[in-house]
């Protein structure tokens, strides 16, 4: 295997840190398509929201920094909702949209402020919450059309946001390094 396809474990093929709602829910519906699609899956990235990635490079992540996050999202209420709808950004990446989205964009905000951490460096003019199934030209036998399509049959999925993960990525792979918690009912 070359360097460059051993090296899609991060956006950026190097050491970063994300924020993410995990979505455990979806695994069953997703994981097999994920598996075949999305290079993250392969890195351990579980089935997510993204809220902010990069966040802080790893090294620099400090004690108080995960304080802070702990105040910040632990005085965020959980929240349920659902993946209702099989989307599209282009023809090149696949993903289930979250409803309602305005949490997601929520949490965003307020992490992205506070830690001076735009999501996707500011890359995209809008955030647009999504959970990613697949990006073009990572198959192995099946296509990004036929996961829609089975997706699609297999929606809705009930979904509860009750923590943010601090996910690290070392280039090759991802681990979670710290889950937060939502406040609970």
């Amino acid at each position: 295997m070359d360097e460059a396809r051993q090296r899609v474990g991060t956006t950026s093929n190097c050491a970063q840190s994300a924020l993410l709602v995990p979505v455990p829910e979806a695994e069953p519906l997703v994981g097999a398509w994920r598996a075949v699609h999305d290079p993250s899956a392969r890195t351990g990235v579980p089935a997510h929201v993204t809220l902010v990635v990069p966040w802080i490079p790893p090294e620099q992540i400090k004690q108080e920094h995960l304080e802070e996050l702990e105040d910040l999202v632990g005085g965020e209420e959980a929240f349920d909702y659902s993946l209702d709808r099989v989307c599209w950004f282009g023809d090149r990446v696949l993903w289930l949209s979250p409803t309602p989205a305005g949490p997601f964009k929520r949490l965003t905000s307020v992490l992205a402020d506070r830690f001076e951490t735009p999501p996707w460096q500011g890359e995209f003019p809008e955030v647009v919450p999504h959970l990613t199934v697949g990006l073009a030209g990572h198959a192995g036998g099946s296509s990004l059309s036929d996961a829609a399509e089975d997706l699609a049959s297999k929606l809705p999925v009930n979904c509860r946001a009750d923590e943010v993960d601090v996910i690290c990525g070392d280039g090759t792979n991802w681990e979670t390094v710290r889950r937060v918690f939502l406040k609970g009912e």
